[in-house]
C-alpha cells in the first residue's frame, strides 16, 4: 500500500507513505515507483483548504478529482477499481461521464456514516477498461 499526504504522516506498518503534493509534476511516477508496477485499486480522499465560498470550493474539490482520474487511468491495471470522495454539484456530472468512458460500471456510494444532509457521496468506478492505444 502507497500513500500521499501533503503533511508528515505517522508510519504505518506495511504502507510507504510519500510526502508531497499529488499535482505536481512526477508525483504520480514516485508513487508507480513505490508500488512497484501498476495498482489494481486507487482511493482518493483529497480535499483542499476550504474557502467558505461553495461553489467556489465544490470547483477546487473537483479538480483534485480529476487529477486523480487521469492518474487512474494512466496508471490502473485493467479491471482495477477507483474510488474518490466528492459533494454533489454540478461538475460533477462532467467526472461521471469521464469514468464512465473508462470504467465498466460506476456508481454513487453514500456510506451509512455520512449524515443524510450532508453534500458528501463517494463515486465508485471498477473493471476499468484498457487504455486506448
Amino acid at each position: 500500500m502507497v500513500g500521499i499526504d501533503l503533511l508528515a504522516v505517522e508510519p504505518l506498518a506495511g504502507a510507504t507513505i510519500i510526502q508531497g503534493d499529488f499535482t505536481e509534476p512526477g508525483c504520480g511516477a514516485r508513487l508507480l515507483a513505490a508500488l512497484g508496477g501498476a495498482p489494481t485499486s486507487i482511493v482518493c480522499d483529497m480535499a483542499p483548504n476550504t474557502m467558505g465560498h461553495r461553489q467556489t470550493d465544490h470547483l477546487r474539490i473537483v479538480g483534485l478529482i480529476e487529477a486523480a482520474v487521469d492518474f487512474a487511468i494512466e496508471a490502473l491495471e485493467p479491471g482495477g477499481a477507483f474510488l474518490t470522495k466528492a459533494f454533489q454539484g454540478g461538475e460533477t456530472a462532467a467526472l461521471l461521464v469521464l469514468l464512465k468512458a473508462n470504467f465498466a460500471k460506476v456508481r454513487h456510494v453514500k456510506p451509512k456514516a455520512s449524515r443524510a444532509e450532508s453534500s458528501e457521496l463517494y463515486l465508485l468506478a471498477q473493471d476499468f477498461k484498457e487504455r486506448a492505444g
